[in-house]
Formats: C-alpha cells, sequence, structure tokens
C-alpha cells in the first residue's frame, strides 16, 4: 500500500485503471468511520494477543505483522523479508475525504535480495478470520 505520489515516483510509466465515463467523486469515502468501533462485516471472534479487530496488518501467507509495530519500528527485517513503512499514506476509510483520513502510511516488504515481496494488508479481524492458525508476528 503506497501513496499515488510514491507509486509515481517509482514507476513514472506505470499504468492505473482509468477513470470511468459515469460520474464518480473520486476522493470521497462511501464508508466513512468505518475503522472505529466494530467491524461491520465480521460476526467471528476478536484476533488474539488483544489485537484490535481493525488494526491493519501486513500479510504474507500465514502470517501477519500488526501495522502499529511497523509504524512505530519503521523497518523490521525478520522471518526472511524487510518491512518499511513511511509516512504519505492517508487511509481512505478514516473521514469523508480520504485526504484527510488518518496515516497509515506507505509500506513495503522485499525479499533479502532487495525484490517486492507480494503482500497484502487487511484488517486483523480478516486475518483471523482467513487464517485462524496464522503466526502473529508480534516481535515479542
Amino acid at each position: 500500500m503506497i501513496s499515488w505520489s510514491a507509486f509515481r515516483a517509482a514507476h513514472p510509466d506505470g499504468l492505473v485503471m482509468a477513470q470511468p465515463d459515469r460520474s464518480r467523486v473520486y476522493g470521497s469515502n462511501p464508508y466513512a468511520g468505518y475503522v472505529t468501533g466494530r467491524p461491520s462485516l465480521s460476526a467471528g471472534k476478536d484476533p488474539p494477543h488483544g489485537t484490535p479487530p481493525l488494526e491493519r496488518v501486513v500479510r504474507m501467507g500465514d502470517r501477519a505483522w500488526p501495522l502499529t509495530r511497523l509504524a512505530r519500528a519503521g523497518r523490521i527485517a525478520e522471518g526472511g523479508v524487510v518491512l518499511t513503512w513511511q509516512t504519505g499514506q492517508a487511509s481512505a476509510l478514516n473521514s469523508r475525504e480520504i485526504a484527510s483520513g488518518g496515516e497509515v502510511g506507505n509500506v513495503l516488504v522485499q525479499d533479502a535480495a532487495g525484490r517486492d515481496v507480494v503482500h497484502d494488508m487487511p484488517f486483523a479481524f480478516a486475518f483471523h478470520a482467513f487464517h485462524p492458525d496464522g503466526t502473529w508476528m508480534l516481535g515479542r
């Protein structure tokens, strides 16, 4: 997950989806406030270790690193990968105007050779639901 400006800097010739013909207010979030309270799409158990259900995690396979841990550290090298976090990415789900959303940062995951590693950033409740026996990379 990286900001538009970080993507453009890294991939100046990168392609993105074209704006559709029908009207849509870009930069507006129809789910404002989603990341507060309880997840509306979850009826399952809360994640373990006291991890808040709406905490974002960086997931690779059946492992998940809490985003708050990565943001505090800035860089984590473990499990054969290097995760880095930098400011500059607003949450699309905090406020009505996406640009005013809370900071979630830009995340990069690479292997030991510096190659980008495929990952995603679900909420903790979703990781726990789909990977109930997954490994929580808590750094303890």
